[in-house]
Protein backbone atom coordinates (compact mmCIF):
# COMPACT_ATOMS: atom_id res chain seq x y z
CA UNK A 1 0.00 0.00 0.00
CA UNK A 2 1.11 3.58 -0.68
CA UNK A 3 -0.10 6.90 0.76
CA UNK A 4 -1.50 9.57 -1.59
CA UNK A 5 -1.22 13.34 -1.25
CA UNK A 6 -4.36 13.40 0.87
CA UNK A 7 -2.92 11.01 3.40
CA UNK A 8 -5.08 8.07 2.28
CA UNK A 9 -3.88 4.56 1.57
CA UNK A 10 -4.04 3.31 -2.01
CA UNK A 11 -3.13 -0.15 -3.34
CA UNK A 12 0.35 -0.15 -4.90
CA UNK A 13 -0.60 -1.10 -8.48
CA UNK A 14 1.71 -0.77 -11.52
CA UNK A 15 1.14 1.74 -14.26
CA UNK A 16 -1.05 0.99 -17.25
CA UNK A 17 0.11 -1.66 -19.70
CA UNK A 18 -2.87 -1.74 -22.07
CA UNK A 19 -4.35 1.41 -23.61
CA UNK A 20 -7.45 1.44 -25.76
CA UNK A 21 -9.86 3.93 -27.28
CA UNK A 22 -8.92 7.27 -28.88
CA UNK A 23 -8.90 10.53 -26.99
CA UNK A 24 -11.73 11.94 -29.06
CA UNK A 25 -15.06 10.73 -30.34
CA UNK A 26 -14.73 7.51 -32.23
CA UNK A 27 -15.16 8.09 -35.97
CA UNK A 28 -17.66 6.05 -37.91
CA UNK A 29 -16.23 2.68 -38.90
CA UNK A 30 -14.48 2.77 -42.21
CA UNK A 31 -14.96 0.17 -44.86
CA UNK A 32 -12.63 -2.74 -44.10
CA UNK A 33 -9.48 -2.77 -46.17
CA UNK A 34 -9.27 -5.52 -48.73
CA UNK A 35 -6.84 -8.31 -47.91
CA UNK A 36 -6.86 -9.80 -51.43
CA UNK A 37 -3.27 -10.22 -52.68
CA UNK A 38 -2.51 -8.87 -56.14
CA UNK A 39 -3.06 -11.46 -58.83
CA UNK A 40 -4.70 -12.36 -62.12
CA UNK A 41 -8.42 -12.82 -62.55
CA UNK A 42 -9.81 -16.17 -63.64
CA UNK A 43 -10.35 -14.79 -67.15
CA UNK A 44 -6.74 -13.57 -67.29
CA UNK A 45 -5.50 -16.95 -66.04
CA UNK A 46 -7.51 -18.68 -68.78
CA UNK A 47 -6.02 -16.34 -71.39
CA UNK A 48 -2.51 -17.03 -70.07
CA UNK A 49 -3.12 -20.77 -70.17
CA UNK A 50 -4.40 -20.63 -73.75
CA UNK A 51 -1.48 -18.38 -74.74
CA UNK A 52 0.97 -20.85 -73.16
CA UNK A 53 -0.76 -23.73 -74.95
CA UNK A 54 -0.57 -21.84 -78.25
CA UNK A 55 3.11 -21.08 -77.69
CA UNK A 56 3.75 -24.76 -76.96
CA UNK A 57 1.93 -25.82 -80.14
CA UNK A 58 3.89 -23.26 -82.20
CA UNK A 59 7.18 -24.46 -80.67
CA UNK A 60 6.22 -28.07 -81.39
CA UNK A 61 5.31 -27.28 -85.00
CA UNK A 62 8.53 -25.30 -85.44
CA UNK A 63 10.62 -28.17 -84.10
CA UNK A 64 8.78 -30.70 -86.26
CA UNK A 65 9.12 -28.34 -89.24
CA UNK A 66 12.88 -28.19 -88.75
CA UNK A 67 13.08 -31.99 -88.69
CA UNK A 68 10.70 -32.25 -91.63
CA UNK A 69 12.97 -29.93 -93.64
CA UNK A 70 15.87 -32.34 -93.10
CA UNK A 71 13.59 -35.22 -94.09
CA UNK A 72 12.59 -33.44 -97.33
CA UNK A 73 16.27 -32.80 -98.12
CA UNK A 74 16.98 -36.51 -97.71
CA UNK A 75 14.02 -37.38 -99.96
CA UNK A 76 15.23 -34.95 -102.63
CA UNK A 77 18.71 -36.42 -102.48
CA UNK A 78 17.27 -39.94 -102.76
CA UNK A 79 15.24 -38.86 -105.78
CA UNK A 80 18.37 -37.39 -107.38
CA UNK A 81 20.28 -40.63 -106.72
CA UNK A 82 17.42 -42.52 -108.31
CA UNK A 83 17.86 -40.41 -111.46
CA UNK A 84 21.61 -40.93 -111.29
CA UNK A 85 21.14 -44.67 -110.88
CA UNK A 86 18.83 -44.80 -113.91
CA UNK A 87 21.34 -42.85 -116.03
CA UNK A 88 24.13 -45.07 -114.74
CA UNK A 89 22.16 -48.13 -115.81
CA UNK A 90 21.59 -46.74 -119.28
CA UNK A 91 25.28 -45.83 -119.73
CA UNK A 92 26.40 -49.17 -118.37
CA UNK A 93 24.01 -50.98 -120.71
CA UNK A 94 25.24 -48.98 -123.70
CA UNK A 95 28.88 -49.61 -122.76
CA UNK A 96 28.26 -53.35 -122.39
CA UNK A 97 26.53 -53.45 -125.76
CA UNK A 98 29.42 -51.58 -127.36
CA UNK A 99 31.92 -54.03 -125.87
CA UNK A 100 29.93 -57.00 -127.21
CA UNK A 101 29.81 -55.56 -130.68
CA UNK A 102 33.50 -54.76 -130.69
CA UNK A 103 34.25 -58.30 -129.54
CA UNK A 104 32.19 -59.83 -132.37
CA UNK A 105 34.86 -61.75 -134.33
CA UNK A 106 32.84 -61.76 -137.47
CA UNK A 107 32.57 -58.05 -137.46
CA UNK A 108 36.31 -57.61 -137.34
CA UNK A 109 36.47 -58.57 -140.97
CA UNK A 110 35.09 -55.19 -141.89
CA UNK A 111 36.36 -52.61 -139.26
CA UNK A 112 34.38 -49.81 -140.80
CA UNK A 113 31.13 -51.72 -140.25
CA UNK A 114 32.11 -52.41 -136.60
CA UNK A 115 32.91 -48.75 -135.98
CA UNK A 116 29.61 -47.68 -137.47
CA UNK A 117 27.73 -50.23 -135.38
CA UNK A 118 29.50 -49.19 -132.13
CA UNK A 119 29.08 -45.48 -132.90
CA UNK A 120 25.40 -45.61 -132.08
CA UNK A 121 26.07 -47.03 -128.56
CA UNK A 122 28.94 -44.66 -127.78
CA UNK A 123 27.02 -41.61 -128.93
CA UNK A 124 24.17 -42.69 -126.60
CA UNK A 125 26.52 -42.78 -123.59
CA UNK A 126 27.45 -39.09 -123.87
CA UNK A 127 24.28 -37.53 -122.31
CA UNK A 128 24.29 -40.19 -119.59
CA UNK A 129 27.91 -39.51 -118.68
CA UNK A 130 27.21 -35.80 -118.44
CA UNK A 131 24.27 -36.51 -116.02
CA UNK A 132 26.62 -38.60 -113.86
CA UNK A 133 29.08 -35.74 -113.56
CA UNK A 134 28.50 -35.32 -109.73
CA UNK A 135 29.20 -39.03 -109.01
CA UNK A 136 31.50 -39.58 -111.97
CA UNK A 137 33.56 -36.36 -112.28
CA UNK A 138 35.52 -37.49 -115.38
CA UNK A 139 32.42 -38.59 -117.30
CA UNK A 140 32.24 -35.56 -119.59
CA UNK A 141 35.91 -35.78 -120.56
CA UNK A 142 35.63 -39.53 -121.03
CA UNK A 143 32.62 -39.11 -123.28
CA UNK A 144 34.56 -36.59 -125.37
CA UNK A 145 37.53 -38.91 -125.56
CA UNK A 146 35.35 -41.88 -126.61
CA UNK A 147 33.73 -39.83 -129.34
CA UNK A 148 37.19 -38.72 -130.54
CA UNK A 149 38.47 -42.32 -130.67
CA UNK A 150 35.28 -43.39 -132.43
CA UNK A 151 35.80 -40.75 -135.09
CA UNK A 152 39.40 -41.87 -135.50
CA UNK A 153 38.39 -45.54 -135.84
CA UNK A 154 35.75 -44.68 -138.38
CA UNK A 155 38.13 -42.51 -140.36
CA UNK A 156 41.05 -44.96 -140.46
CA UNK A 157 39.10 -48.21 -140.40
CA UNK A 158 42.16 -49.51 -138.50
CA UNK A 159 41.95 -52.59 -136.29
CA UNK A 160 44.41 -50.98 -133.85
CA UNK A 161 42.21 -47.94 -133.37
CA UNK A 162 39.22 -50.21 -132.91
CA UNK A 163 41.08 -52.16 -130.22
CA UNK A 164 41.99 -48.91 -128.49
CA UNK A 165 38.31 -47.99 -128.56
CA UNK A 166 37.44 -51.35 -127.02
CA UNK A 167 40.02 -50.87 -124.26
CA UNK A 168 38.59 -47.44 -123.49
CA UNK A 169 35.07 -48.87 -123.32
CA UNK A 170 36.23 -51.74 -121.08
CA UNK A 171 37.87 -49.26 -118.71
CA UNK A 172 34.63 -47.27 -118.68
CA UNK A 173 32.60 -50.39 -117.86
CA UNK A 174 34.93 -51.20 -114.95
CA UNK A 175 34.74 -47.62 -113.67
CA UNK A 176 30.96 -47.57 -114.01
CA UNK A 177 30.77 -50.77 -111.94
CA UNK A 178 32.64 -49.07 -109.11
CA UNK A 179 30.44 -45.96 -109.37
CA UNK A 180 27.31 -48.13 -109.29
CA UNK A 181 28.48 -49.74 -106.06
CA UNK A 182 29.24 -46.33 -104.57
CA UNK A 183 25.82 -44.98 -105.59
CA UNK A 184 24.08 -48.04 -104.13
CA UNK A 185 25.97 -47.66 -100.84
CA UNK A 186 25.17 -43.96 -100.74
CA UNK A 187 21.54 -44.65 -101.49
CA UNK A 188 21.39 -47.22 -98.70
CA UNK A 189 22.87 -44.70 -96.27
CA UNK A 190 20.32 -42.10 -97.35
CA UNK A 191 17.47 -44.57 -96.91
CA UNK A 192 18.76 -45.42 -93.47
CA UNK A 193 19.02 -41.71 -92.64
CA UNK A 194 15.52 -41.12 -94.03
CA UNK A 195 14.04 -43.87 -91.89
CA UNK A 196 15.98 -42.65 -88.85
CA UNK A 197 14.82 -39.07 -89.43
CA UNK A 198 11.25 -40.23 -89.89
CA UNK A 199 11.42 -42.24 -86.67
CA UNK A 200 12.96 -39.25 -84.89
CA UNK A 201 10.16 -36.97 -86.06
CA UNK A 202 7.56 -39.48 -84.96
CA UNK A 203 9.14 -40.03 -81.55
CA UNK A 204 9.72 -36.31 -81.08
CA UNK A 205 6.13 -35.52 -81.93
CA UNK A 206 4.87 -38.26 -79.59
CA UNK A 207 7.22 -37.11 -76.79
CA UNK A 208 6.34 -33.43 -77.12
CA UNK A 209 2.64 -34.20 -77.36
CA UNK A 210 2.83 -36.47 -74.32
CA UNK A 211 4.88 -33.96 -72.35
CA UNK A 212 2.49 -31.16 -73.31
CA UNK A 213 -0.54 -33.19 -72.31
CA UNK A 214 1.13 -34.19 -69.02
CA UNK A 215 2.25 -30.66 -68.12
CA UNK A 216 -0.93 -28.89 -69.15
CA UNK A 217 -3.04 -31.69 -67.71
CA UNK A 218 -1.20 -31.37 -64.39
CA UNK A 219 -1.59 -27.58 -64.43
CA UNK A 220 -5.29 -27.80 -65.25
CA UNK A 221 -5.81 -30.53 -62.64
CA UNK A 222 -3.94 -28.52 -60.00
CA UNK A 223 -5.81 -25.34 -60.91
CA UNK A 224 -9.26 -26.89 -60.72
CA UNK A 225 -8.37 -28.96 -57.64
CA UNK A 226 -7.32 -25.82 -55.81
CA UNK A 227 -10.32 -23.93 -57.14
CA UNK A 228 -12.68 -26.69 -55.97
CA UNK A 229 -10.95 -26.81 -52.57
CA UNK A 230 -11.24 -23.04 -52.08
CA UNK A 231 -14.88 -23.00 -53.18
CA UNK A 232 -15.63 -25.90 -50.82
CA UNK A 233 -13.82 -24.03 -48.03
CA UNK A 234 -15.90 -20.93 -48.75
CA UNK A 235 -19.12 -22.94 -48.75
CA UNK A 236 -18.23 -24.58 -45.42
CA UNK A 237 -17.19 -21.26 -43.87
CA UNK A 238 -20.39 -19.55 -45.05
CA UNK A 239 -22.43 -22.26 -43.31
CA UNK A 240 -20.25 -21.92 -40.19
CA UNK A 241 -20.72 -18.14 -40.18
CA UNK A 242 -24.48 -18.57 -40.43
CA UNK A 243 -24.30 -21.02 -37.50
CA UNK A 244 -22.37 -18.52 -35.38
CA UNK A 245 -18.67 -19.04 -36.16
CA UNK A 246 -16.74 -15.86 -35.31
CA UNK A 247 -13.21 -17.23 -35.16
CA UNK A 248 -10.23 -16.63 -37.39
CA UNK A 249 -11.00 -15.44 -40.92
CA UNK A 250 -10.44 -17.52 -44.02
CA UNK A 251 -6.82 -17.03 -45.21
CA UNK A 252 -6.98 -15.19 -48.54
CA UNK A 253 -4.35 -16.83 -50.76
CA UNK A 254 -5.75 -15.94 -54.18
CA UNK A 255 -5.84 -12.72 -56.15
CA UNK A 256 -8.75 -13.61 -58.45
CA UNK A 257 -12.53 -13.53 -58.06
CA UNK A 258 -12.45 -16.42 -55.59
CA UNK A 259 -9.96 -14.46 -53.46
CA UNK A 260 -12.30 -11.47 -53.49
CA UNK A 261 -15.15 -13.78 -52.50
CA UNK A 262 -13.02 -15.06 -49.59
CA UNK A 263 -12.39 -11.47 -48.57
CA UNK A 264 -16.11 -10.71 -48.77
CA UNK A 265 -16.92 -13.71 -46.55
CA UNK A 266 -14.34 -12.47 -44.03
CA UNK A 267 -15.86 -8.99 -44.15
CA UNK A 268 -19.31 -10.47 -43.70
CA UNK A 269 -18.07 -12.43 -40.69
CA UNK A 270 -16.48 -9.29 -39.22
CA UNK A 271 -19.61 -7.20 -39.81
CA UNK A 272 -21.78 -9.89 -38.22
CA UNK A 273 -19.41 -10.11 -35.27
CA UNK A 274 -19.52 -6.34 -34.72
CA UNK A 275 -23.28 -6.32 -35.14
CA UNK A 276 -23.63 -9.11 -32.58
CA UNK A 277 -21.34 -7.23 -30.22
CA UNK A 278 -23.49 -4.13 -30.59
CA UNK A 279 -26.61 -6.18 -29.99
CA UNK A 280 -25.03 -7.78 -26.92
CA UNK A 281 -24.07 -4.38 -25.54
CA UNK A 282 -27.59 -3.11 -26.21
CA UNK A 283 -29.03 -6.21 -24.55
CA UNK A 284 -26.84 -5.73 -21.52
CA UNK A 285 -27.85 -2.08 -21.34
CA UNK A 286 -31.52 -3.00 -21.53
CA UNK A 287 -31.00 -5.69 -18.91
CA UNK A 288 -29.24 -3.17 -16.66
CA UNK A 289 -32.02 -0.64 -17.14
CA UNK A 290 -34.69 -3.23 -16.42
CA UNK A 291 -32.80 -4.41 -13.34
CA UNK A 292 -32.38 -0.88 -12.05
CA UNK A 293 -36.03 -0.11 -12.81
CA UNK A 294 -37.07 -3.20 -10.86
CA UNK A 295 -34.86 -2.16 -7.95
CA UNK A 296 -36.28 1.35 -8.19
CA UNK A 297 -39.84 0.07 -8.12
CA UNK A 298 -39.02 -2.11 -5.12
CA UNK A 299 -37.25 0.77 -3.39
CA UNK A 300 -40.20 3.08 -4.03
CA UNK A 301 -42.64 0.50 -2.70
CA UNK A 302 -40.48 -0.15 0.35
CA UNK A 303 -40.03 3.58 0.95
CA UNK A 304 -43.77 4.12 0.64
CA UNK A 305 -44.47 1.32 3.08
CA UNK A 306 -41.90 2.37 5.69
CA UNK A 307 -42.41 6.13 5.42
CA UNK A 308 -45.42 6.12 7.80
CA UNK A 309 -43.76 3.90 10.46
CA UNK A 310 -40.56 5.93 10.14
CA UNK A 311 -42.52 9.16 10.48
CA UNK A 312 -44.26 7.79 13.56
CA UNK A 313 -40.98 6.62 15.07
CA UNK A 314 -39.40 9.99 14.28
CA UNK A 315 -42.33 11.82 15.88
CA UNK A 316 -42.15 9.71 19.02
CA UNK A 317 -38.38 10.20 19.25
CA UNK A 318 -38.72 13.97 18.84
CA UNK A 319 -41.44 14.00 21.54
CA UNK A 320 -39.26 11.95 23.85
CA UNK A 321 -36.34 14.27 23.32
CA UNK A 322 -38.44 17.36 23.90
CA UNK A 323 -39.95 15.92 27.07
CA UNK A 324 -36.61 14.80 28.42
CA UNK A 325 -34.99 18.13 27.68
CA UNK A 326 -37.83 20.11 29.27
CA UNK A 327 -37.97 17.88 32.33
CA UNK A 328 -34.21 17.72 32.46
CA UNK A 329 -34.41 13.95 32.66
CA UNK A 330 -31.30 12.36 34.04
CA UNK A 331 -31.67 9.36 31.80
CA UNK A 332 -31.23 11.41 28.57
CA UNK A 333 -28.05 10.23 26.92
CA UNK A 334 -27.60 7.44 29.45
CA UNK A 335 -30.52 5.05 29.32
CA UNK A 336 -32.69 7.03 26.91
CA UNK A 337 -31.30 7.78 23.42
CA UNK A 338 -33.95 9.51 21.30
CA UNK A 339 -31.13 11.22 19.34
CA UNK A 340 -29.90 7.84 18.06
CA UNK A 341 -33.43 6.95 16.98
CA UNK A 342 -33.66 10.22 15.04
CA UNK A 343 -30.22 9.68 13.45
CA UNK A 344 -31.10 6.21 12.17
CA UNK A 345 -34.52 7.26 10.93
CA UNK A 346 -32.82 9.99 8.94
CA UNK A 347 -30.32 7.42 7.64
CA UNK A 348 -33.14 5.10 6.52
CA UNK A 349 -34.80 8.00 4.72
CA UNK A 350 -31.48 8.92 3.06
CA UNK A 351 -30.88 5.33 1.89
CA UNK A 352 -34.33 5.06 0.34
CA UNK A 353 -33.84 8.43 -1.32
CA UNK A 354 -30.46 7.40 -2.74
CA UNK A 355 -31.90 4.15 -4.05
CA UNK A 356 -34.70 6.07 -5.68
CA UNK A 357 -32.28 8.54 -7.25
CA UNK A 358 -29.90 5.84 -8.53
CA UNK A 359 -32.61 3.66 -10.00
CA UNK A 360 -34.78 6.41 -11.45
CA UNK A 361 -35.27 6.36 -15.22
CA UNK A 362 -32.72 8.48 -17.11
CA UNK A 363 -32.32 9.67 -20.65
CA UNK A 364 -30.23 7.60 -23.01
CA UNK A 365 -28.68 10.72 -24.56
CA UNK A 366 -25.36 12.27 -23.45
CA UNK A 367 -25.59 15.17 -21.01
CA UNK A 368 -23.49 16.97 -18.45
CA UNK A 369 -22.89 14.52 -15.64
CA UNK A 370 -21.65 14.98 -12.06
CA UNK A 371 -19.33 11.97 -12.00
CA UNK A 372 -18.64 12.26 -8.28
CA UNK A 373 -22.34 12.13 -7.39
CA UNK A 374 -22.93 9.11 -9.62
CA UNK A 375 -19.95 7.28 -8.11
CA UNK A 376 -21.13 8.00 -4.56
CA UNK A 377 -24.60 6.67 -5.34
CA UNK A 378 -23.17 3.58 -7.03
CA UNK A 379 -20.78 2.82 -4.14
CA UNK A 380 -23.59 3.26 -1.61
CA UNK A 381 -25.88 1.06 -3.67
CA UNK A 382 -23.30 -1.72 -4.04
CA UNK A 383 -22.33 -1.56 -0.37
CA UNK A 384 -25.30 -3.85 0.25
CA UNK A 385 -23.90 -6.48 -2.18
CA UNK A 386 -22.52 -9.44 -0.26
CA UNK A 387 -19.42 -9.50 -2.51
CA UNK A 388 -18.31 -6.12 -1.13
CA UNK A 389 -19.02 -6.85 2.53
CA UNK A 390 -15.53 -8.23 3.13
CA UNK A 391 -13.82 -5.44 1.18
CA UNK A 392 -13.01 -1.90 2.27
CA UNK A 393 -14.14 0.66 -0.30
CA UNK A 394 -12.38 4.03 -0.14
CA UNK A 395 -13.65 6.93 -2.21
CA UNK A 396 -11.28 9.77 -3.06
CA UNK A 397 -13.36 12.05 -5.23
CA UNK A 398 -11.85 15.36 -6.32
CA UNK A 399 -14.45 18.06 -5.79
CA UNK A 400 -12.82 20.27 -8.42
CA UNK A 401 -13.27 17.92 -11.39
CA UNK A 402 -15.47 19.36 -14.14
CA UNK A 403 -18.69 17.79 -15.33
CA UNK A 404 -18.30 15.03 -17.91
CA UNK A 405 -20.22 14.75 -21.18
CA UNK A 406 -21.67 11.23 -21.01
CA UNK A 407 -24.79 9.13 -20.66
CA UNK A 408 -25.50 8.89 -16.90
CA UNK A 409 -26.79 5.36 -17.10
CA UNK A 410 -23.61 4.32 -18.95
CA UNK A 411 -21.41 5.80 -16.23
CA UNK A 412 -23.40 3.94 -13.56
CA UNK A 413 -23.21 0.68 -15.49
CA UNK A 414 -19.43 1.04 -16.05
CA UNK A 415 -18.79 1.85 -12.38
CA UNK A 416 -20.89 -1.11 -11.21
CA UNK A 417 -19.03 -3.52 -13.50
CA UNK A 418 -15.59 -2.27 -12.42
CA UNK A 419 -16.48 -2.37 -8.72
CA UNK A 420 -17.94 -5.87 -8.95
CA UNK A 421 -14.88 -7.08 -10.88
CA UNK A 422 -12.67 -5.64 -8.13
CA UNK A 423 -14.82 -7.37 -5.52
CA UNK A 424 -14.44 -10.71 -7.35
CA UNK A 425 -10.66 -10.20 -7.42
CA UNK A 426 -10.76 -9.83 -3.61
CA UNK A 427 -12.88 -12.92 -3.04
CA UNK A 428 -9.89 -14.95 -1.81
CA UNK A 429 -8.46 -12.16 0.36
CA UNK A 430 -8.55 -12.52 4.12
CA UNK A 431 -11.20 -10.55 6.01
CA UNK A 432 -10.18 -6.94 6.40
CA UNK A 433 -7.26 -7.11 3.93
CA UNK A 434 -9.17 -6.42 0.71
CA UNK A 435 -9.26 -2.81 -0.36
CA UNK A 436 -10.91 -1.05 -3.32
CA UNK A 437 -10.05 2.54 -4.12
CA UNK A 438 -12.34 4.76 -6.20
CA UNK A 439 -10.98 8.18 -7.19
CA UNK A 440 -11.57 10.98 -9.67
CA UNK A 441 -9.22 13.61 -11.06
CA UNK A 442 -8.88 16.02 -13.95
CA UNK A 443 -6.83 14.73 -16.91
CA UNK A 444 -6.73 17.43 -19.54
CA UNK A 445 -9.95 17.34 -21.55
CA UNK A 446 -11.13 14.30 -19.56
CA UNK A 447 -12.36 13.34 -16.14
CA UNK A 448 -10.33 10.36 -15.00
CA UNK A 449 -11.98 7.68 -12.88
CA UNK A 450 -9.69 5.13 -11.24
CA UNK A 451 -10.77 1.86 -9.66
CA UNK A 452 -7.89 0.13 -7.86
CA UNK A 453 -7.83 -3.14 -5.91
CA UNK A 454 -5.18 -5.23 -4.20
CA UNK A 455 -6.63 -8.55 -5.33
CA UNK A 456 -5.17 -11.49 -7.23
CA UNK A 457 -4.27 -9.44 -10.32
CA UNK A 458 -3.90 -10.74 -13.87
CA UNK A 459 -1.12 -12.47 -15.77
CA UNK A 460 0.21 -10.79 -18.95
CA UNK A 461 -1.63 -13.37 -21.06
CA UNK A 462 -4.95 -12.67 -19.33
CA UNK A 463 -4.30 -8.93 -19.38
CA UNK A 464 -3.79 -9.02 -23.14
CA UNK A 465 -7.23 -10.58 -23.63
CA UNK A 466 -9.04 -8.62 -20.92
CA UNK A 467 -11.28 -6.71 -23.35
CA UNK A 468 -12.15 -9.69 -25.55
CA UNK A 469 -15.80 -10.59 -25.78
CA UNK A 470 -16.83 -13.72 -23.82
CA UNK A 471 -13.34 -14.09 -22.29
CA UNK A 472 -13.39 -14.74 -18.54
CA UNK A 473 -11.29 -16.47 -15.89
CA UNK A 474 -14.16 -16.75 -13.46
CA UNK A 475 -15.76 -20.13 -12.71
CA UNK A 476 -18.69 -21.26 -14.84
CA UNK A 477 -21.86 -19.56 -13.70
CA UNK A 478 -20.10 -16.57 -12.13
CA UNK A 479 -18.98 -14.66 -15.18
CA UNK A 480 -19.93 -14.29 -18.84
CA UNK A 481 -16.87 -12.33 -20.02
CA UNK A 482 -19.02 -9.46 -21.24
CA UNK A 483 -18.34 -6.90 -18.49
CA UNK A 484 -15.05 -5.32 -19.57
CA UNK A 485 -15.94 -5.71 -23.24
CA UNK A 486 -19.18 -3.78 -22.64
CA UNK A 487 -17.37 -1.13 -20.58
CA UNK A 488 -14.88 -0.59 -23.41
CA UNK A 489 -17.67 -0.41 -26.01
CA UNK A 490 -19.70 2.13 -23.98
CA UNK A 491 -16.64 4.25 -23.19
CA UNK A 492 -15.40 4.35 -26.78
CA UNK A 493 -18.89 5.04 -28.03
CA UNK A 494 -18.93 8.17 -25.87
CA UNK A 495 -15.46 9.29 -27.04
CA UNK A 496 -13.57 8.18 -23.94
CA UNK A 497 -10.83 5.69 -23.30
CA UNK A 498 -10.00 2.89 -20.87
CA UNK A 499 -6.72 1.29 -19.78
CA UNK A 500 -5.76 -1.53 -17.43
CA UNK A 501 -2.59 -2.33 -15.53
CA UNK A 502 -2.14 -5.40 -13.39
CA UNK A 503 0.48 -7.57 -11.68
CA UNK A 504 -0.32 -11.09 -10.45
CA UNK A 505 -0.67 -11.15 -6.66
CA UNK A 506 -0.53 -7.37 -6.30
CA UNK A 507 -3.74 -6.11 -7.79
CA UNK A 508 -5.27 -4.24 -10.73
CA UNK A 509 -5.75 -0.62 -11.70
CA UNK A 510 -8.39 0.49 -14.20
CA UNK A 511 -8.37 4.04 -15.58
CA UNK A 512 -11.42 5.43 -17.38
CA UNK A 513 -11.27 8.83 -19.09
CA UNK A 514 -14.63 10.53 -19.75
CA UNK A 515 -14.67 13.56 -22.08
CA UNK A 516 -15.56 16.96 -20.67
CA UNK A 517 -16.80 18.39 -23.96
CA UNK A 518 -19.25 17.21 -26.63
CA UNK A 519 -17.62 15.70 -29.73
CA UNK A 520 -18.63 18.67 -31.92
CA UNK A 521 -16.57 21.19 -29.95
CA UNK A 522 -13.67 18.89 -28.98
CA UNK A 523 -10.32 19.81 -30.53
Amino acid sequence: MAVNSRGQDTPNIPSMSIATAPSSAAPPPAAPASSVPPGLTLRSKAIVMFAALGAFVVATLFSVGQQRGRLVALAEELEHLHVVESALGRVNSAAASAVLKINDEAAFAVPRDVANSVAIEIEGMGPGLRVLNDVFPGGHALATRLESRLQTARATSSRADLLDLRAEVNALVARLGQVALEVRARKDRLWEGYRSQYDEITLSLIAMTGAGLAVFGAIVMLFFTRLARDIRLLADRAIEVVRGHRGDPVPVTRGDEVGRLMDSVNHMQEILRKREQELEVTRQQRFHQEKMAAVGSLAAAVAHEINNPIAAIQGVAESMMGTCENAQCGNLGRNCHPDMILEHTRRIAQITRQLSDLTSARSGDPEWVDVNNLLRSTVNFLSFDRRLRHAKVESRLDADVPAAWAVPDHVTQIAMNLLLNAADALAESAAGEGCIGVSTSAAGAFVRVEVVDNGVGMTPEVLERAFEEAFTTKPVGRGSGIGLFMCKALIERGGGRIAIGSVPGRGTRVEVDLPTEPPGVRT
